[in-house]
């Protein structure tokens, strides 16, 4: 046994994330953690490794127990090189010898490439520290690894090679993700958390999927059974109060405590998160013509020394679904960006088809209106529809009872991915295009989601790294690789060649930079770099306010208004701290460009 949990429960105010639990971790233990957004997986974790205090119940561990938990690290030198950063914690557990070779596997596995080592942590994005991050937790000898999506920011080729890494791990392991081909390939318990209770499921995650399913069926007959129940007491008590004997009035109060133990338990089962059929169809788009776009020998690049794209071909019709996959970085968002006119400094053909009418998710999102709740939001757009109309097509998209009058400036990432998906259908746009609409979403939601898009008629664009949901949307394939288009109907032949890559790059000869563009680049990097210390130093601020916050949320849990405002200031924090990494990665990303042409010989 490595860890222990007694009678665990942990709430904020009078709402339980969990109560009464009951587990335990052993050695070589893949333990997958599951639950809705927001039902409190971090949060377990975070007790488990010591983080955090449970309200209630124990955490008992194995002495001398090493655990390692997945988080954001903070350089207290950030003007290392990310390969010194790495290599400063491997040195701890390792043989000078093996150092070296731990640190750049690391480093490549995470989608790092070697021109990118000497570059200092202070110039990372926001996901690039999380992946710097994954390579961290990696680096020492653990028994137990605590991973909170360990994928996000991850390529398909970062993915495989994570698998792999972790098939070799030794120790145990908790997995907090929402991608179900990663979970498939390493797990062999689940916890899922619903309606404040853990269940725990042993075996492969298709066994998971079969054992919840006769699980919740079991729950659903015991449900009816005590509606079935609860009626007959009602009616018994009625029949007892009318004799208005003492005899029987003791009998009525008997049979009353019985009857608020089962309606307790029937809502219980009433919450549980579970696949809800909405029969609502989502609104069809009118058809489009036979050739939806024809995109031919289309290239791009943000300067004249280096093409990210080069002639990029495919054709799209009536009603197909295309994924478009590749590395981090090898333009996937700005060939999107491309069809949808925002850039048009390339050279090639774009051509749309007739009856045209783009549906893109980011933009939807942008102009969400944070003052109106989830309801009048939606409203908006169909306002002929009757207020029972629009609840229950909410209800596809994971919103149920009082969550549709929740503000969209307290909805989390999820919720407003899921909003805006919502208000996307209801406009009717027969293309979408989506760059990875899984992010921020749990599994049960993304499940959801892919029923929703199958149902969808139109024409479906979009980028993604989650194998599941590419291989049940999508029926044709665009892998970019070294700037040029691999077309195929066939996933498995472009997940062959991804998982064959070996990560390096190849080094090409370049042009020599001239005096005066040297010193244009000189200056601008100079401005970059004053403009991160500005957006890294209001971050920071902004981080040691969000601690303050969680503290408070902490001290304050039995305070019910107290806990409102707290988490009104929290969501809005984390709003801001969302437009500071926007703007990082930007000025990180030109960054890294006038870097390499600044080093051209």
């Amino acid at each position: 046994m490595f860890v222990r949990l007694e009678d665990v429960s942990h709430n904020y105010g009078d709402f339980y994330l969990f109560y009464d639990v009951n587990l335990v971790i052993n050695p070589k233990d893949k333990i997958a953690l599951i639950g809705k957004n927001g039902s409190g997986k971090t949060t377990l974790l975070n007790i488990i490794y010591g983080n955090l205090e449970p309200i209630e119940g124990q955490v008992i561990k194995k002495n001398n127990l090493n655990i390692s938990i997945l988080k954001q690290y903070r350089a207290d030198n950030d003007d290392l090189s990310i390969y010194n950063f790495i290599k400063e914690a491997v040195l701890k557990d390792y043989a000078e010898h093996m150092v070296d070779r731990i640190t750049r596997s690391l480093l490549v596995g995470v989608g790092f490439s070697e021109e990118q080592w000497d570059r200092k942590v202070s110039t990372l994005s926001g996901g690039e520290i999380t992946r710097l991050s994954l390579a961290r937790t990696l680096s020492g000898k653990s028994d137990l690894l605590l991973l909170d999506e360990p994928t996000n920011h991850l390529d398909l080729y970062s993915i495989e090679w994570l698998i792999n890494y972790l098939k070799n791990y030794k120790g145990a392991m908790v997995i907090v993700s929402h991608d179900r081909a990663f979970l498939r390939e390493l797990c062999d318990k689940y916890w899922e958390i619903n309606n404040s209770k853990i269940w725990e499921f042993k075996g492969k995650y298709e066994e998971y999927l079969s054992s919840r399913e006769i699980y919740i069926n079991s729950l659903n007959a015991r449900q009816r059974n005590l509606q079935k129940e609860i009626q007959r007491l009602e009616r018994m008590i009625q029949r007892y109060r009318s004799w208005g004997t003492e005899k029987m009035m003791r009998q009525a109060i008997i049979r009353e405590r019985k009857l608020e133990e089962l309606k307790k338990e029937y809502e219980e089962i009433e919450n549980l998160e579970q696949e809800k059929e909405i029969e609502i169809k989502i609104p069809q788009p009118e058809k489009t013509g036979y050739k939806v776009i024809e995109v031919e020998n289309l290239s791009f690049s943000y300067d004249k020394f280096h093409k990210l794209l080069t002639n990029i071909s495919f054709e799209l019709y009536e009603g197909e679904k295309l994924a478009i996959l590749g590395k981090n970085g090898c333009g996937k968002t700005t060939l999107l960006k491309i069809l949808l006119g925002e850039i048009s400094f390339y050279s090639g053909k774009v051509e749309w088809g007739y009856n045209i009418k783009v549906g893109y998710l980011d933009q939807v999102v942008e102009k969400l209106s944070d003052d109106l709740d989830v309801l009048s939001e939606t409203w908006e757009i169909v306002q002929n529809w009757k207020d029972y109309e629009v609840r229950k097509y909410l209800g596809r998209f994971g919103f149920y009872g009082e969550e549709v009058f929740k503000k969209v400036k307290e909805l989390s990432g999820g919720e407003l991915t899921r909003l805006a998906l919502a208000k996307i259908l209801l406009e009717k746009p027969n293309v979408l295009i989506l760059d990875e609409p899984t992010n921020n979403l749990d599994v049960l939601t993304i499940q959801s989601l892919e029923k929703t898009l199958k149902e969808y008629k139109g024409a479906i664009i979009f980028v993604s790294h989650d194998e599941y949901f590419i291989k049940n949307i999508a029926d044709k394939f665009l892998l970019i690789d070294d700037g040029e288009s691999i077309e195929s109907e066939n996933l498995d032949d472009i997940l062959d060649n991804i998982k064959s890559s070996s990560f390096k790059l190849d080094k090409k000869k370049v042009q020599n930079v001239s005096y005066k563009e040297k010193n244009r680049i000189k200056n601008r990097i100079k401005s970059l770099n004053n403009q991160l210390l500005y957006v890294r130093s209001q971050a920071d601020t902004l981080f040691k306010k969000l601690d303050k916050v969680e503290v408070n949320l902490f001290e304050f849990g039995d305070d019910y208004n107290k806990v409102i405002e707290l988490m009104e200031e929290k969501v809005k924090l984390e709003k801001e701290l969302l437009e500071l990494e926007n703007m990082e990665k930007e000025i990180v990303e030109e960054l890294l460009k006038l870097e390499k042409n600044k080093n051209l010989s």
